[in-house]
């Protein structure tokens, strides 16, 4: 009964030292990313910088007449969420492009041959347009 009692106060133990090693690895990571955070002014700094000073598209905020300390929170905050749908899109498009493939291989089992032939032309036209949109529009 005794060696019971001392193989629970051990893995007890054990499992406490587990939990407060990981919990200081967390509030590490935390410390570290505080530490290296960047201030509003800085982001909108390097974010000019890295896309050759070229400043954000104008929003309905911009009209309701912004500090200049505001208008760079504004700007910081454009270009944070900016690289977060950014990156949620680089995430997102293969997985979309997977399911419309497969979407488009059964579509056209439904259709005749001739109406595949039309669908085809249809779809290239389609790609055509939206390559010269593209073109004329780098932005979007």
């Amino acid at each position: 009964m005794m060696e019971q009692s001392a193989f629970k106060a051990k893995m007890v133990a054990a499992t406490a030292l587990i939990f407060l090693f990981g919990s200081g690895v967390v509030v590490g990571l935390a410390w570290d990313q505080t530490a290296s955070a960047s201030t509003p002014e800085e982001v909108r700094r390097s974010e000019r910088s890295a896309r050759g000073e070229r400043t954000r598209r104008p929003m309905i905020v911009d009209r309701v007449g912004l500090s200049d300390v505001q208008k760079a929170t504004v700007d910081s905050l454009y270009f944070f969420y900016g690289q977060r749908l950014s990156d949620l899109s680089t995430d997102f498009r293969p997985r979309y492009r997977a399911v419309m493939s497969d979407f488009i291989v059964e579509l056209r089992q439904v259709l005749t041959d001739e109406q595949r032939v039309t669908y085809d032309a249809l779809v290239l036209e389609r790609e055509a347009q939206h390559a010269t949109r593209r073109r004329n529009n780098p932005d979007q």
